[in-house]
């Protein structure tokens, strides 16, 4: 009779994994966006098709934040993102939206617009930014990892107090391994 216990529990566990696969959802970004140092996270790992939410808190009371995506086929260019009166901020990149992107490293920006309230590093075209200081950069023909060191050289920039977070997560095609289970024999 212990044996089927112990195999009934382990078919219980692997539906457990495979509900919380098939609903789960993934945070990526970095706690606080504030005037201090960057901060970076460990990449997560997010089966294509999974939901991918940027979230965070913002002090200093902004309206918004923006939020940037570089990856290999995909570039979301400073999507404003409301924080709430608590200062926290989400953005969730939907099922649909996953289901599309290839298998790689993608990068997530997440752009404070801090004491002067204003964005200072923005999108002025389809694919460019103007930097402060009167220079723009055509981010469409860099690869992700360039475009996201442009943004963040952008924001470093001595003529803007733009402050950002940036984290970086994985895009893989989902798959799901199943161990062998023994019987017991009885």
């Amino acid at each position: 009779m212990g044996g089927h216990l112990t195999t009934d529990r382990r078919w219980y566990a692997l539906l457990i994994l495979l509900a919380a696969l098939a609903f789960g959802c993934i945070v990526v970004a970095a706690e606080n966006v504030s005037g201090e140092q960057p901060l970076t996270g460990a990449p997560g790992v997010v089966a294509r098709g999974d939901p991918v939410t940027i979230s965070g808190i913002a002090t200093g009371n902004p309206d918004a934040v923006y939020v940037w995506v570089f990856g290999q086929n995909y570039r979301l260019l400073s999507e404003p993102v409301d924080v709430g009166s608590d200062g926290i901020y989400r953005y969730t990149l939907e099922r649909s939206e996953t289901a599309d992107l290839s298998p790689g490293r993608y990068f997530a920006i997440v752009q404070h617009p801090m004491g002067n309230g204003k964005q200072d590093v923005r999108v002025v075209s389809d694919s460019t930014i103007s930097v402060p200081g009167g220079t723009t950069v055509d981010l469409a023909g860099l690869p992700a990892d360039e475009a996201a060191t442009a943004l963040v050289d952008a924001l470093n920039s001595p003529y803007s107090d733009d402050t950002y977070v940036m984290v970086s997560f994985m895009i893989e095609d989902p798959w799901i391994q199943i161990g062998g289970i023994r019987s017991t024999g009885g």
